[in-house]
């Protein structure tokens, strides 16, 4: 894979702002936010940080990774803040779509957390080989959804030969992949997912929360993926130069092209490959997807 160089500047300004969300001082965490959701109040405090509050100048790639700082604490605070959004932005689909791939960031990233203070058989959870294939897994499929997201938001076509491939992948194929992925997750979780109290409790709110924003009746149907011609995309150069086609194939995601309804999670070097990825961003305080950024969350 290859770290992309994003325009991370006004990102890296709304994570400084909102802080680290595991703090339970913090007005803007975790902790926070499901308070204000259980109360039925809007969250306190301003989203965005002063620079950002007159958006126009930002690019819609540097606005896709602002969002995706907030979707990690609550896809329904992003909601709110794009709403302000232009609504004739070509990109704008892509862009709420895309945002979702940070809320699946913050669901992996609690369900790892868990995985680690929790003990199965006198060791930690995590390290049962078959839970880290279903984190490899779902990074992968983060990193898939991430890179068609990222293009389309940029205005490129992974397959212009192909006339609404692109597109079909990020309309139909990313928010289910999406979804798939959180529904892994929260198997994962086990009975934590129902506990709403505790450093987990945020998992189901981010789960409702993103499947609501991901198939919003607004955004009109979601085309069926079913047709996609998988292979040709993830080799597509524009895909092939941010992911390696290996790590897109290992990509459970990669079954809803198919007629097949089981999709193995990665194996072999391939998950070994992942798992380390996802280990090195996790103990380093970086995002899952490609941009890398640095976060404010407590390890």
């Amino acid at each position: 894979m290859t770290t992309v160089t994003a325009p991370a500047g006004p990102a890296d300004a709304v994570e400084q702002h909102l802080g680290d969300p595991y703090d339970t001082a913090n007005p803007h965490g975790f902790g926070a936010i499901l308070a204000a959701r259980e109360a039925g109040r809007p969250q306190d405090g301003d989203l965005l940080p002063d620079a950002l509050t007159e958006g126009a100048h930002l690019t819609p790639e540097a606005w896709l990774h602002a969002l995706r700082a907030l979707y990690r604490r609550s896809p329904r605070l992003g909601r709110t803040v794009r709403a302000d959004l232009p609504d004739n932005e070509p990109h704008a689909t892509a862009l709420a779509v895309g945002a979702c791939v940070g809320a699946l960031d913050s669901a992996l990233r609690v369900t790892v957390r868990h995985l680690r203070g929790r003990r199965l058989y006198g060791a930690p959870a995590i390290d049962i080989p078959h839970l880290r294939e279903v984190l490899a897994g779902v990074h992968a499929d983060l990193l898939l959804c991430d890179v068609l997201t990222g293009l389309a938001v940029r205005g490129e076509d992974a397959l212009p030969g192909r006339e609404g491939a692109h597109e079909q992948a990020v309309l139909g194929l990313v928010p289910r992949v999406l979804q798939g992925a959180l529904d892994r997750l929260s198997v994962l979780m086990g009975s934590r997912f129902y506990i709403r109290e505790g450093e987990t409790a945020i998992f189901q709110l981010l789960l409702n929360e993103a499947q609501r924003e991901l198939f919003a009746p607004a955004r009109g149907p979601r085309p069926a993926p079913g047709i996609l011609p998988f292979t040709e995309l993830v080799t597509a150069p524009p895909v092939a130069a941010l992911l390696d086609p290996e790590l897109s194939a290992a990509a459970p995601g990669r079954i809803l092209t198919t007629p097949a309804r089981r999709a193995p999670q990665p194996s072999g070097a391939v998950q070994q490959r992942l798992y380390a990825d996802l280990v090195r961003r996790y103990d380093g305080a970086r995002t899952f997807d490609l941009a890398e950024r640095r976060l404010p969350d407590r390890p």
